[in-house]
């Protein structure tokens, strides 16, 4: 009774106080969710030494209240700093104010004992790419010894929290016209590049590398002549140019003896194991055969035809549990149809004008449109690689053509990273599903296809090998009885795969399941010479179409509806009824579209093996080791 004497003006300022201190807190009520994907580097050496850094990265945020950026400075003082923001669509940089309130918008800058810089930059962002960027001076980072001056420093640190691509430009005060005057070598990540350029009056160094890991770092070092930085004083008064550029060589031709030697010990393994081939087949058979009639002595008969969905499961897990290991862009597309039958998105056929200067008329695309946003419970009913289908169709709750994926995808590199973790994340969770429904593969299956592959591997690699080490000593009667051996234990090998892999070991329930599905697949394929009317209710072959799409029969199952069914029928069914009777829509035009998203989508391969040496530090590979430069205690991520 005594809250009910308290003046009103009490109130109010508790709801004030409740206002305030809501609008200071940050971003918690989702889980912190970023990638960094790509660091742009631009860095400018001046006549004095000091060089001038603009580190931008790239953050594509699902939620979170900033970035978090640690710059090492090494033995250097870094000053001079400014923090900026380049949001998309933005074609100048934001810069923000240093800050110690709290407020959103600014950042704060902290030093520890060992020199390490940190920009806490508050900015909350939800579903959006920015570009954070860092500026700074590192005073006299360039050496002027007698005969050369050296740039040496980490500019990309091992701690990044993300992997990232990187592109990196480092401009020298002025050109080199000698290029014996102007080396460049690079260290950490195998898939980076380095080279030394002088064009239009000026000189820099230019450095690509992709698909850097955490683990990994990129480490720079340059010689040039000290007549750029005449103001420098930082200076060591002895030479140590062809000192360098011997170690590195030296580093250069390490590498190279490194991989050969590599390539050398993999000969002598492959050779030693190759003696193996013709047993390992042999066992391999015999294996198989005894374990199978052992591990299901009394198979399961199903009839040939199946009419009923033999188990709740979506058509991606079904076919990944059943007729592949990994889902593919049936399962893809045959999940956005079960999304449109499940109410989750619509689909309608759009046209579009041809692209191009000589294309005229139309073409035909699929626009997809949400029917519920992301926060509805009804998409806690979803499997997560359903949520992932949905979230690779729609953002924001927008619509989208299926032209217009293909498109982003191909202008935006973080948008392409998104689509491809999300087919990825489909992708991953498709596969353990799947192999939760298929239940543990008996460990005999393994064993025997394990037999069976290194018999013939061996096989090949020691018919080679053999003839490498021996032709000169070998005649046509010997040459004629290898090869024929050879191409027997091949023969049987293959065979003996296929065997195993079409006609695996398997439980009792394991092939009951199995021939269950492959009678539905039947049933599908064979269904235009039966009644539909009989089999199953229209709604129901609205659900068996998306199976079908999935075990690649779709056409089939379309054509015989359009037999079978009037137009009033189809139109009461969860997509336009044209899409129904122009099955191209979905037989062709979404798969074909689905691959070539997933496709363009995925990342480049880099190889990680040796990639030609930077000799002389003339431009090429990154070396092994490190020069020892500064700035690798560096990080970035975000809070």
């Amino acid at each position: 009774m005594a809250l009910k004497r308290l003046p009103k003006q009490f109130g109010f300022l508790l709801l004030s106080a409740f206002i305030v201190a809501m609008s200071i807190l940050p971003i918690s009520a989702q889980d912190i969710s970023f990638s960094i994907t790509d660091l742009d580097i631009e860095a400018n050496i001046e006549a004095d030494g000091d060089v001038l850094f603009q580190d931008a990265y790239t953050y594509d945020v699902n939620y979170f209240n900033g970035a978090l950026v640690t710059v090492d400075p090494g033995e250097s003082v870094l000053d001079d700093y400014r923090v900026g923001v380049k949001r998309s669509g933005d074609s100048e940089i934001t810069y923000l104010t240093e800050d110690y309130t709290g407020e959103n918008g600014t950042y704060q800058v902290s030093r520890d004992n060992q020199g390490f810089t940190t920009f806490k930059i508050l900015y909350p962002l939800e579903n959006e790419t920015v570009d954070f960027v860092i500026e700074y001076r590192l005073t006299e980072l360039v050496v002027n010894y007698s005969d050369t001056a050296l740039f040496s420093r980490v500019i990309v640190p091992h701690n990044l929290e993300e992997t990232v691509d990187v592109n990196a430009r480092i401009n020298l005060p002025g050109e080199v016209t000698n290029e014996n005057d102007f080396r460049v070598w690079g260290y950490g990540t195998p898939a980076g590049d380095i080279f030394p350029v002088s064009e239009n009056g000026m000189s820099y160094i230019d450095i690509t590398a992709d698909n850097v890991s955490s683990n990994q770092f990129v480490e720079v070092l340059s010689l040039f002549p000290t007549s750029l930085t005449p103001q420098n004083q930082n200076m060591i008064d002895q030479p140590i140019k062809d000192q360098i550029i011997e170690q590195e060589q030296e580093r250069v031709e390490a590498d190279r003896r490194a991989y050969e030697q590599i390539q050398q010990w993999m000969s002598v393994g492959v050779a030693a194991v190759a003696l193996l081939g013709g047993g390992g087949v042999i066992f391999g058979l015999i294996y198989y055969f005894r374990k199978r009639r052992e591990s299901n002595p009394t198979p399961a008969h199903i009839p040939e035809h199946v009419y009923h969905l033999p188990a709740d499961l979506t058509p991606a897990v079904m076919a990944t549990t059943v007729f592949r290991d990994s889902p593919t862009a049936d399962d893809f597309s045959a999940t956005i149809l079960d999304l449109a039958r499940k109410g989750y998105i619509s689909i309608e056929e759009l046209k579009e004008k041809k692209r191009g200067i000589f294309k005229t008329g139309y073409d035909s695309t699929l626009r997809i449109s949400p029917l519920v946003q992301k926060d509805d419970p009804k998409m806690l009913e979803l499997q997560s690689h359903e949520t992932a289908v949905f979230d690779y169709l729609t953002q924001d709750g927008k619509s989208f053509t299926l032209n217009d994926i293909e498109t982003k995808i191909s202008k935006s590199s973080s948008y392409r990273k998104r689509q491809n973790r999300l087919w990825t994340q489909f992708k991953n969770t498709v596969e353990i599903k799947g192999e939760q429904e298929k239940g543990a593969t008996p460990t005999a299956q393994n064993r025997a296809l394990l037999f069976l592959g290194l018999g013939l591997l061996c096989t090949i690699a020691g018919t080679i090998l053999i003839f490498i080490a021996f032709s000169d000593y070998m005649n046509g009667t010997w040459i004629a009885i290898l090869l024929g051996a050879a191409a027997l234990l091949a023969i049987l090998a293959f065979a003996g795969i296929i065997l195993v892999s079409s006609r695996p070991i398997r439980t009792y329930e394991q092939d009951k399941m199995n021939k269950e599905w492959r009678g539905f697949k039947n049933m599908l394929e064979d269904i235009g010479n039966m009644n539909m009317r009989e089999v199953a209710s229209l709604p129901l072959w609205d659900e068996y179409l998306v199976y079908a799409v999935s075990l690649g029969v779709a056409d089939k199952v379309l054509e015989a509806m359009n037999k079978q069914y009037g137009v009033e029928e189809m139109a009461e069914l969860s997509m336009p009824s044209n899409i129904y009777l122009n099955y191209y829509l979905i037989t062709n035009l979404m798969r074909s579209s689905v691959d070539q998203s997933i496709r363009s989508a995925a990342p480049q391969s880099s190889s990680g093996g040796f990639k030609g040496d930077n000799s002389g530090g003339f431009g090429g590979g990154f070396s092994g080791g490190s020069f020892g430069g500064g700035g690798g205690g560096g990080s970035a991520g975000g809070f």
